[in-house]
Formats: structure tokens, C-alpha cells, sequence
């Protein structure tokens, strides 16, 4: 079960840092995304935070138990 927990949140902080990523170039290269790719990237990137938070914190979890 760790190991599904932390593929989640690998993937989930690799989702967001695309994201951002993307985002930030096109800002900084002046493109200009259409409204409909912010938006899509915005609502993928919004889905992925709980992920990454609900995996953070398993992890956690599981290694404060394992140092008792």
C-alpha cells in the first residue's frame, strides 16, 4: 500500500510542477494561451492538489510510526 501511496504522490507533484511549468514559460515567452488551455491546466492542476496533500500526509504518517 506505501508503495501505490508514494507512485501517488510522485505523480501528483510531477502533474503540478508540468502545470506550473507550462504556465509560467508561456507567460514569460509572451505566448498567449487560449482561454480554454489556462482554464483546463488550472482545473488539472486544482485536482491534483488534494492528491498530493492526502499522499503527503500517509506518508507521514506511516514514517512517524516507523520511527516509534
Amino acid at each position: 500500500m506505501e508503495k501505490k501511496v508514494r507512485i501517488l504522490w510522485s505523480v501528483s507533484l510531477l502533474i503540478i510542477g508540468c502545470v506550473s511549468l507550462i504556465i509560467a514559460v508561456s507567460n514569460m515567452a509572451s505566448l498567449e494561451l487560449p482561454d480554454i488551455a489556462k482554464r483546463v491546466l488550472g482545473i488539472i492542476d486544482l485536482l491534483s492538489i488534494p492528491v498530493l496533500v492526502y499522499s503527503s500526509i500517509k506518508l507521514r504518517k506511516w514514517n512517524n510510526s516507523d520511527k516509534e
